[in-house]
């Protein structure tokens, strides 16, 4: 998206705007009755031209440009150029003869906004880049705290959603959080926004960037309902659950701890996903087990459309990974990854294949030696435990350092003398002898 735009109009008359319009609206209309309607809205528009001064001529401008809004249908036929033109025009007029917060300005711009941007439609994924470009001209085009701007943002990120196009709205989720301080809608509104963002970038198969994103605007949604205890408790809780479930749903999301720090998490205090969130935060398989045997466990499971399957997948990987980090630098016996996943050993090498693409370990399998070499491993929480081993692997790699050094201060020594070889005596027995 561009920055703000400004709506000008040359200067023509409103029966030369209208007759550009029709020009292009009438192609939605049957064929028969296009000339009648055309001719129709511009006699009317020529009736407002003739107006004594402009307070008369407005109500009658204002009936014509309503009536142009609301034959819009969404991309008729014409090039990209002429439908978004078309689009800027409309809008443009609006502006002129319409104040921003007049309910039929809202009208009419809403009218818009759902006719191009229908991710619901059957055409949804038609056209969509010129839908885009109107979309965002019409964003451009309203004033920076217009509350209409959320309405055109949604749906903008709505069709991306449907079109698999989120990477177009790179730039403006970057603004985003500016733009909710500046726009006048409620504090709900701003917090279903930043939902409907998170959940609008977790699909079956998105990116890992894409990924990385649900869950900065999961979090940044969660801290926003922190900030703002005036919402009502039901609400914060209940947004704060369904952004927890989201991230656990995540399939290529593994470190999960920033989510326990947020204070509206914490607030679920006994809730049964918060329980299961800190199972994954530091917890192991036979605790995801008990949970998941629990009365509440199988509750919140169909309550939160969560999939128990995917939950033990996620938890068998966690869990193979945490084995690893305790052994970096060194080798694991397919004989105890295979106890650790409670699977058969010939299993074990698709389990480490799948931790290493997940991209929590790296490492070499040898299937001569039974074992697999970790080269990294990624930590689920870094407490003192891990501080610890850090501070150990440290103090070995010094230690290694500082005996390399001295290895290679000894090859650069010089060599004793005694080592030497008596050059005076070779030369001597060299010497070729007088004849």
């Amino acid at each position: 998206m561009r920055s703000d735009l400004v709506a000008v109009l040359s200067e023509s008359t409103l029966r030369e705007y209208a007759d550009e319009c029709t020009l292009l609206l009438s192609r939605a209309f049957p064929e028969e009755q296009r000339v009648d309607w055309a001719e129709a809205l511009s006699k009317e528009a020529a009736q407002a031209d003739e107006a004594a001064d402009a307070e008369a001529a407005k109500p009658k401008a204002r009936e014509v440009v309503t009536k142009l809004v609301q034959s819009a249908t969404g991309v008729v036929d014409g090039t990209d150029r002429e439908v978004e033109g078309v689009y800027n025009l409309l809008m443009a007029l609006l502006l002129q003869y319409f104040d921003e917060d007049d309910a039929q300005f809202q009208d009419l711009v809403g009218h818009l906004v759902q006719v191009v941007g229908d991710a619901q439609s059957s055409t949804a994924m038609e056209r969509s880049v010129i839908k885009y470009r109107v979309l965002a001209n019409i964003f451009n085009m309203l004033s920076s705290t217009s509350a209409l701007r959320l309405a055109v943002f949604e749906a903008l990120l709505a069709l991306a959603s449907v079109n698999g196009d989120m990477d177009f709205l790179e730039m403006a989720l970057k603004s985003l959080p500016t733009w909710l301080a500046q726009w006048n809608v409620s504090i709900e509104q701003k917090s279903a926004c930043l939902g409907r963002v998170a959940e609008a970038l977790q699909t079956t198969d998105c990116r890992l960037e894409h990924i990385d994103k649900a869950y900065e605007f999961e979090l940044l949604h969660l801290r926003f309902l922190s900030a703002e205890p005036s919402l009502p408790q039901e609400l914060r809780h209940s947004a704060a659950e369904k952004a927890v479930a989201n991230v656990l749903r995540l399939p290529k999301l593994f470190e999960m701890e920033e989510l326990l720090q947020v204070p509206v998490t914490m607030e679920l205090g006994t809730a049964p996903v918060l329980a299961l969130l800190k199972v994954f935060v530091s917890g192991t398989r036979a605790d995801l087990e008990q949970w998941l045997a629990s009365s509440e466990g199988a509750s919140t499971l169909q309550r939160l459309a969560l999939d128990e399957n995917d939950l033990r997948h996620k938890m068998r990987l966690l869990d193979l990974a945490s084995l690893c980090a305790q052994s970096v630098s060194a080798e694991v016996s397919y004989k105890d990854i295979a106890q650790v996943l409670d699977v058969n050993v010939d299993d074990v090498e698709s389990w480490v294949i799948d931790v290493i693409r997940a991209g929590l370990v790296s490492g070499k399998l040898s299937q001569v030696s039974q074992s697999f070499r970790v080269y990294r491993s990624t930590y689920r929480t870094f407490d003192h435990a891990q501080w610890a081993s850090l501070e150990q692997r440290l103090t070995q790699w010094q230690s290694s350092i500082q005996t390399l050094l001295q290895t290679m201060e000894q090859a650069r020594a010089p060599m004793p003398q005694a080592l030497k070889p008596d050059s005076t005596k070779e030369a001597s027995a060299e010497a070729p002898t007088a004849a």
